[in-house]
């Protein structure tokens, strides 16, 4: 891996990758087990684009994004953010009403913590113990379903390794979504990283400064 060292500070080392592989850019079918197939895209922030874990393996740093053709007696295509091994991701604060069509009565749903608007991910951040919601196409919804994020967004996990809790990032962008096509949506990491040193919190990921490598490469910024 390709490192550049950005002098800072204070201390804590914070990788950067950028993507350059587009295999890891929408959703995809792999297999999860014998016989069942799941339509879905996962990403490793400690790692870089051409070193990501095959699909659906979720080791501590990972998230999996995840389709699902409804659930719990609630029609229409889902979409859902999950955490891999000893993982977490930061949820926002308030939840987002979407009007069951059961009951049409609103139900709230958690969606992941945007930093964009460059809060610091570490210990105060609102951690979720579920998955988060990304889209829905219930019926109640406008023919182009909910969005739980904003066409770009940055989302926070943390994660035990054995040094112990380390926090990333992820910047992602997403595709639009077309009516009936649960395929035609997708969302692309662009950037992502993660504090080398246990316990140190990722400072506004939207304010860290980028610089492209391509190929994956690394990019470490001296705190």
């Amino acid at each position: 891996m390709i490192g550049f060292t950005l002098a800072s500070g204070a201390t804590g080392d914070l990788i950067t990758f950028e993507n350059t592989n587009p295999a890891i850019d929408r959703l995809t079918y792999f297999q999860a087990g014998d016989g069942i197939f799941v339509l879905g895209q996962s990403l490793n922030v400690t790692r870089g684009a051409f070193d990501q874990p095959a699909m659906g393996e979720l080791p501590g740093g990972s998230f999996l994004i995840s389709w699902f053709a409804g659930f719990n007696d609630v029609d229409g295509d889902w979409i859902f953010m999950g955490p891999g091994f000893n993982s977490h991701i930061a949820r926002a604060d308030e939840l987002v009403d979407v009007v069951d069509p059961y009951s049409n009565h609103p139900v709230g749903y958690i969606a992941p913590a945007d930093f964009d608007d460059g809060h610091s991910i570490g210990d105060d951040t609102n951690w979720a113990d579920s998955w988060v919601a990304m889209h829905t196409s219930v019926s109640t919804a406008p023919s182009k379903g909910i969005h739980f994020t904003d066409e770009s967004f940055t989302i926070g996990i943390r994660f035990l390794l054995d040094d112990g809790l380390h926090y990333g990032f992820a910047e992602m962008t997403r595709t639009e979504f077309v009516e009936g096509d649960p395929l035609s949506i997708g969302y692309r990491p662009a950037r992502w990283g993660y504090e080398t040193t246990a316990g140190v919190a990722v400072p506004g990921a939207g304010t860290v400064g980028v610089l492209i490598l391509g190929l994956g490469a690394g990019l470490k910024r001296r705190r």
